[in-house]
């Protein structure tokens, strides 16, 4: 079976050398699909629209608010929100708008209006000049009238300023709000109130704006989480969107009683709310309330996965921008390459990589910091690769002990010598500690019994330790091996397989490949080089399918196999359809270079079980091809010569022999087979 070669254990950057730089590169950059939706939201007519953002690995707030910046807006009058005095009840004040950037000169024609009203002057210029600067704005035109007829009669004020100046907004620039720490208060604002003399009361100068009426004409960004932590920010926020008007309700008045009969007038509100989160975040979200998807007009991902050969470049790029941005120290070609390579890990792929913003902006934070201590100008490849030490080293106590009890014979794994049923298997363990993870070598052993029908007891499902998947892949062992040795009669042995010292739960198919192999050896006695281990998903045809976690598999098997000593011969056996996932560390990778460590792709279980036993796979009947029935008698006796060497041959024959020896057993009498007569 050909090995793989080193050039092929790591992703290919020669295309990136001396790639041009491009300026203000962001995470925003890269996601076309927010980028759509973003631009669909600014421009739909739709009144109130949510939108639902999936953000994870990223900063929200940065990357809505550059999004935003980077696309198109339509021309849009911003208005100013003011609540005034009402004429006509002193304890329902009115809002009113005027246009943004006139708040200023707005407040001296009406300090002009009322100084001429209250002497007596003809104020018509005054209000003509007023309502040329607020054109068709009908609302404020019939307040200045009845004002005027109000003054006029002498009414009087009640409170000595007649408007409050709530929302001021910044000249043809639509404001976007990021929330944080929300309250019912800061969401939706509210009414102070004053005690005088014993009595309570309040006036529209002690009304308090709230996040969604500053949003108004604009972008409100609220974290899924604020939401899900204060359910009744959710309801409220709905249905005020939903009916266009924000009312000053508190749900502290309501049940205390404060000022019962004071009730300003509802704002009616034009808001683009944009809601951010996590899957998690959002699953909850719906857990709450079954029908939001109702209120929500778009949604969309923050996209994590990129192809290296379109946005490679960009990559690049990005790190200098990320860099620049949180005042880092300048990293040079060759670290920014070992980041991408990073990337490339996390995504588990040669081709793509992850963008994770919040991950690279601690390790990069990590090197400057790094960088500093070692007088360096720049972050150099090499403080990029100690700083990833530094995480790992931190994070890999687990694994250490896990080298400790293999060192001491705490944990029995062998990496030599040949043993029947019995191979090594590899599972991945995760930490909590800086999403570390790392791969261990797991002793699978299989054993065989006369009687049943070809089952396999799994030991693990059988003690509660094995999840729904680690069943389905026992259930696909099982039929493969009825499909390959059972289709014309039922399999006379059943097998055990055991995970040997797990005591915590597995789940997981990525060891129904090592299973089954280990079960082909104890069936036909032929030993399995524990030199080399394996992982694999398996279809019940005996095709190999790709798993996951495979770097941290081959690292987590080379490392048992320095502790017990490099033979040269020592090896991990991967599926096909994996190849493009390995990006492993260096030291594997010289290791293949020079030959003391291999890599072997396989694409059939057939495959792998050759490279385990050293022995011919062979074939089933039932698995030929229906074209080999053409074949002529010769070539038909030259394969049966070869199969009587081959695994699956002699298999075959131990199951034909206890056939028989059962049919035997089955004709005698009940007598007979008792006292042997």
């Amino acid at each position: 079976m050909e090995e793989l070669k080193h050039q092929e254990l790591l992703p290919d950057f020669q295309e990136l050398l001396n790639a041009e730089h491009k300026d203000g590169v962001t995470f925003a950059s890269f996601q076309k699909r927010a980028q759509n939706a973003i631009q669909e939201l600014v421009y739909t007519s739709k009144p109130n629209p949510i939108m639902l953002l999936n953000t994870a690995g990223c900063n929200p707030e940065k990357c809505i608010k550059d999004l935003l910046l980077g696309c198109e807006h339509p021309p849009r009058e911003l208005h100013d929100i003011i609540y005034a005095e009402n004429l006509n009840n002193e304890l329902a004040p009115t809002w009113l708008h005027i246009k943004t950037g006139t708040a200023d000169e707005f407040n001296k024609q009406i300090i002009e209006l009322l100084n001429k009203i209250n002497h007596k002057i003809n104020a018509e210029d005054d209000f003509l000049q007023i309502m040329k600067k607020q054109p068709g704005n009908t609302k404020l035109e019939t307040y200045l009238s009845d004002l005027s007829i109000f003054m006029a009669k002498g009414g009087e004020f009640t409170y000595p300023v007649l408007m409050n100046l709530m929302v001021c907004h910044e000249e043809g620039k639509a404001p976007v709000i990021y929330a944080r720490d929300l309250t019912w208060k800061k969401l939706f604002g509210g009414v102070n109130y004053l005690t005088e003399n014993g009595t309570t009361y309040s006036h529209h100068h002690l009304l308090e704006a709230g996040l969604l009426r500053k949003a108004d004409g604009g972008f409100l960004i609220i974290p899924a989480e604020e939401l899900i932590h204060n359910p009744m920010l959710w309801f409220k926020l709905k249905s005020s969107l939903d009916s266009g008007l924000l009312d000053w309700e508190n749900p502290v008045e309501i049940t205390t009683n404060i000022v019962p009969f004071f009730n300003p007038e509802p704002t009616p509100i034009n808001v683009k709310v944009i809601i951010a989160g996590s899957y998690f975040e959002i699953a909850e979200l719906h857990n709450l309330d079954p029908l939001c998807d109702r209120s929500f007009y778009l949604r969309t991902d923050i996209s994590s996965y990129f192809s290296i050969r379109e946005h490679g470049k960009d990559y690049l790029s990005y790190i200098r921008s990320l860099v620049s941005y949180n005042g880092y120290l300048p990293v040079n070609d060759e670290a920014a390459l070992r980041l991408l390579k990073f990337s490339c890990r996390q995504a588990e792929s040669q081709k793509d990589f992850v963008l994770d913003e919040n991950t690279l902006i601690n390790i990069i934070c990590e090197a400057s910091g790094l960088a500093a201590r070692k007088e360096s100008a720049e972050i150099t490849r090499e403080i990029i690769e100690e700083t990833l030490e530094h995480r790992i080293f931190r994070s890999n106590q687990s694994e250490e002990s896990s080298s400790d009890f293999v060192r001491d014979k705490q944990m029995l794994l062998q990496t030599q010598g040949e043993v029947i049923g019995q191979i090594n298997g590899l599972s991945v363990i995760s930490t909590y500690a800086e999403d570390f993870e790392y791969g261990e070598p797991t002793r699978i052993t299989a054993t065989i019994h006369s009687g049943g029908e070809g089952d396999i007891s799994d030991i693990e499902h059988k003690a509660d330790l094995a999840g729904q998947i680690h069943t389905k892949a026992m259930m696909i062992i099982n039929g493969y091996l009825t499909n390959t040795f059972g289709r014309d009669e039922s399999i006379p042995v059943s097998a055990n397989l055991v995970f040997e010292q797990s005591y915590n739960e597995i789940d997981g198919d990525s060891a129904s490949l090592t299973g089954l192999c280990a079960i082909l050896s104890a069936m036909s006695r032929k030993p399995i080089k524990q030199n080399l281990s394996l992982t694999g998903s398996l279809d019940q045809l005996g095709n190999v399918q790709p798993v996951g976690g495979l770097n941290e598999k081959i690292e987590g098997f080379y490392r048992i196999c320095k502790i017990q000593g490099i033979t040269g011969t020592q090896g991990v056996i991967i599926p096909e359809s994996n190849r493009q996932s390995l990006v492993l560390n260096d030291e594997i990778v010289n290791a293949v270079k020079n030959g003391s460590f291999h890599i072997y792709p396989v694409k059939t279980v057939d495959e792998a079980v050759e490279l385990l036993t050293g022995i011919k796979a062979g074939l089933i009947e039932g698995r030929r091809k229906a074209d080999n029935d053409q074949q002529n008698s010769s070539s038909g006796e030259a394969e049966t010569g070869n199969q009587e060497t081959t695994l699956y041959n002699i298999i075959r024959e131990y199951l034909d022999s206890l056939g028989e020896q059962e049919t035997r057993v089955r004709k005698q009498g009940f007598f007979a087979r008792i006292f042997g007569k």
